[in-house]
Order: C-alpha cells, then sequence, then structure tokens
C-alpha cells in the first residue's frame, strides 16, 4: 500500500488561500499628504491682509508652529472668512493636531462647502480614524473636482480602508481613466484586486505600475503574489528574487520565494531560500513544516522527521505535522513510531483518510495483525477499500490462521486486481490453494 510522498500542494497551509502567500501580508498605501492651502486673492483694501501673508511665508518655511498666531488674530477679527480657518487646519494637519485640524475643517465647509481642498484635507486626516467618515468628505471632493484624479484615488482608499473593496476598486479605475500614468493609482488598484483573488487583473495592474516606476520593490512583491495565486510560480519565484535584489534582508520575501520554487520542484533552491529567511529573521511560521515537506519530496525522511521533530513542540495541535512525521518513520522502517504519530494525527482530524491509510501500513509491517484488521475495518467505512488491502486483509487472517476468511480475501484481491500486480497475484492464488487444501483436510 505505498503511496507517493505528500504532493507539494498540500504545503498550501501558508497560503491565504490557495497560492498567494501571505495576501495579508500585502504592502498598503501610506497616510496621504494633506494638501496645501489654495492662495487666496489679494484684497488691497484689508487693512489685517499682513496677518495672512506673515502666516504664508512661516508656511512657505514650513514653520508651521509660526502660523498659528498670525491666523489666529485674524480669525478672531474676521471668524467667517473660510480660507484662514482652511489656512488654520492646514497647519494643524502638518503639526499632527488632527482634532484641532478637523474642527478647522469642518468650520471651513460650512462658511464655504464649495471649497474642495476643505473636503480633502477633511478626508485624509480622517482617513486613519475614521475611513467611513473620510469616504465621506473624500466623495464630495471627487464631486466637486470630477477632472482631478487624486481626490478619486482617495476616496477609493478610504472605501478599501472600510471595508468596501469593490467600490474602491470602481474609484481607482475611474481614477486611472482620468490618470493612466500615476504608479500610485495603478499600484493601489493591483493591491485590491489582489485581495479579492482576482489574479490576472491584479497582475495586468502591477505590470503598469512597475512600467511607471521600475525597480519599485512593492510592486515586483505584489506582482510576485498575483502570479502566485494564478498558479505562476516560476514567474512569482522570478519576481520575488528581483524584488530581493532590493530587499535582500526580508525574511518573509525569502519565504515566499521558498513557497513558489517548491511548487515548481526546485527543492534545492527552495532550501537555500529558506536558508536565507532564516539567517534573517530565525524560522518564519511555518518554515519548519515547509522544510520537510520538501525533505519528503527529496524522499530525505530522516532529515524530514528532524524538521517535524521541531515543528510539532511549536504547533502541537496541527495533525498533518504528525501525519507527515508518521509517513516518514514509515519510511525509515519505525513502524511503532509511526503508528503513534499517525493515531496522534487521527486523534485530531478523524475525518483525515492520509493517515488511516498509513497507519495500515505501519501495523502491518510491523506485524500487528488484529491493529492492521481493525484499521482497514475504519478505512472501509470511509472509502472502497483498494485492491491491495484485501491483500493484506487477506494475509492478516492467512497469520492468524482464520482460514476461510483468509481465502475469501484473497479472492477478493485477484477479482479486483485483475492480473495487475504479479508478484502478490501468484502470492494469492497459491495461498488459496494451500488454503482450500487445508480446509478440506480439516473437513475429512
Amino acid at each position: 500500500m505505498k503511496r507517493s510522498c505528500i504532493a507539494a500542494a498540500s504545503l498550501l497551509f501558508l497560503a491565504l488561500g490557495s497560492g498567494s502567500v501571505a495576501v495579508a501580508n500585502q504592502t498598503r498605501n501610506p497616510a496621504p499628504k494633506t494638501t496645501p492651502a489654495p492662495k487666496p486673492r489679494a484684497e488691497e483694501t484689508d487693512p489685517l491682509a499682513p496677518l495672512l501673508q506673515q502666516a504664508q511665508d512661516a508656511i512657505d518655511k514650513g514653520n508651521f508652529s509660526d502660523a498659528i498666531a498670525p491666523l489666529q488674530k485674524y480669525i478672531a477679527a474676521r471668524p467667517d472668512y473660510a480660507f484662514a480657518h482652511f489656512q488654520l487646519g492646514y497647519v494643524y494637519s502638518e503639526l499632527k493636531r488632527y482634532d484641532d485640524a478637523q474642527a478647522e475643517y469642518v468650520r471651513t465647509i460650512a462658511l464655504d462647502p464649495h471649497m474642495a481642498e476643505a473636503h480633502l484635507n477633511l478626508g485624509i486626516i480622517l482617513m486613519d480614524r475614521d475611513p467611513g467618515a473620510a469616504a465621506d468628505s473624500l466623495r464630495q471632493a471627487a464631486e466637486l473636482q470630477p477632472r482631478e484624479s487624486r481626490p478619486r484615488f482617495l476616496y477609493g482608499l478610504a472605501l478599501e480602508r472600510s471595508g468596501k473593496r469593490e467600490e474602491a476598486i470602481a474609484q481607482y479605475q475611474a481614477a486611472s481613466a482620468l490618470s493612466p500614468d500615476d504608479y500610485d493609482i495603478h499600484f493601489a488598484l493591483g493591491q485590491a484586486l489582489l485581495v479579492l483573488k482576482r489574479g490576472p487583473e491584479s497582475e495586468a495592474e502591477y505590470r503598469k505600475a512597475i512600467a511607471l516606476k521600475a525597480g519599485e520593490a512593492d510592486a515586483l512583491m505584489g506582482l510576485s503574489r498575483a502570479l502566485a495565486l494564478q498558479g505562476k510560480y516560476g514567474p512569482a519565484a522570478e519576481q520575488l528574487q528581483a524584488y530581493l535584489k532590493l530587499k535582500p534582508d526580508d525574511s518573509v520575501a525569502h519565504f515566499e520565494c521558498a513557497f513558489d520554487l517548491m511548487q515548481i520542484d526546485q527543492f534545492d533552491a527552495a532550501l537555500a531560500e529558506l536558508d536565507r529567511a532564516e539567517a534573517n529573521g530565525g524560522p518564519a511560521p511555518g518554515s519548519r513544516k515547509m522544510r520537510a515537506g520538501i525533505y519528503m519530496q527529496q524522499h530525505r525522511w530522516k532529515e524530514a522527521a528532524t524538521a517535524l521533530g521541531a515543528a510539532i513542540p511549536i504547533s502541537p495541535m496541527d495533525d498533518q505535522l504528525y501525519a507527515w512525521l508518521g509517513r516518514c518513520l514509515l519510511e525509515l522502517h519505525d513502524f511503532k513510531g509511526s503508528a503513534e504519530n499517525l493515531s496522534k494525527a487521527l486523534q485530531l482530524n478523524p475525518t483525515d483518510p492520509d493517515p488511516l491509510r498509513d497507519l495500515v501500513d505501519a501495523y502491518y509491517l510491523g506485524g500487528d495483525c488484529p491493529s492492521t484488521l481493525r484499521t482497514l475495518d475504519l478505512l472501509s467505512q470511509r472509502e472502497p477499500l483498494k485492491p491491495i488491502a484485501w491483500f493484506v486483509r487477506g494475509s492478516c487472517y492467512d497469520t492468524l490462521d482464520q482460514k476461510k476468511d483468509a481465502v475469501a480475501a484473497y479472492q477478493k484481491y485477484l477479482d479486483l486486481d485483475q492480473g495487475r500486480h504479479d508478484t502478490q497475484d501468484f502470492q494469492a492464488q497459491q495461498r488459496i490453494l494451500a488454503l482450500q487444501r487445508e480446509l478440506q483436510k480439516n473437513h475429512h
């Protein structure tokens, strides 16, 4: 009942789904900057205009704190002048006094609801604190500036942070139509599509982003994940390798590259990437399991068993680790140890038939015929037994001197196998003849 080693595809425990490793780790867009204040029209008759100029000079020099006093003096004299409130809100934004900035932008909008910059900046400072409210402000900014891509892009970003990713994609696409050469828009769109597992569309957007800014590490990472999501593991590994030339100390990226290389059977290269990942940050979660899976693919059973032995204390409730270790010990002819680990796997996950099949082998090769038969009975409740299982059943009955049952099982094997395995077929035929003679002798 030998089976090929567990397929590499079973290592998708690493991924969020079936291929995109660590989509949750996808680089996020940084917090956007607020928009500088628009220049006011000069009012020659305004005796307070020097205060505004003083504030503007301080802003131009980046001395935002120095702009507060002249703006407050101006507002005290002219409390209904929207531009002065906007300026003060902008200054507070740059000083990260967001509650004060919010109050000033709200006041600005109340005085001049058509000032798009006020809606825009209010949305920006709310982006991290209240993305839903930010989306409302940015929607209004986008409506006031229908030919500008930035408000629509930021509106999409706020929607995405609010969990409305499909709506965000629509806004990113609208922004892209207005500014087709904007890297940030293509990157954000690629990222949103990737999270929704829309691999081909995500790939296209990342490629556009890279065409605009060659060598951008985050875009290379995103493209790799979009390719992996589609099962294009070779190209995905190539993009990750390009990324790692820019960021060689990224242990997560080395880990993901190892995963992609493993999928295309480049096992030695995958192990080298795991070594680099561990050198940069210690074993990542799952790295020992991946290493064991690679060793199993290479039939390096002893090394696989060592890796699994190190992984189990870290994840003691992972049934697959025990199942794999049981398989390795089976190959190493440690039948008792194999049975113990396979039984543990079945305790944690009774529905998995793989360790049950291996447990039949462990008991049978270890000479425990009663346990072999009991396990075959369990397996037969999950799936139709394969022909070789009936040979094993016959052999166990034979060993236990249950002659009639042995003959019936051997015959069942022959009927199902139909001559595909010469050695077992010959043994079964000979044992049937011998057992029938013994039964006839006993009968007489």
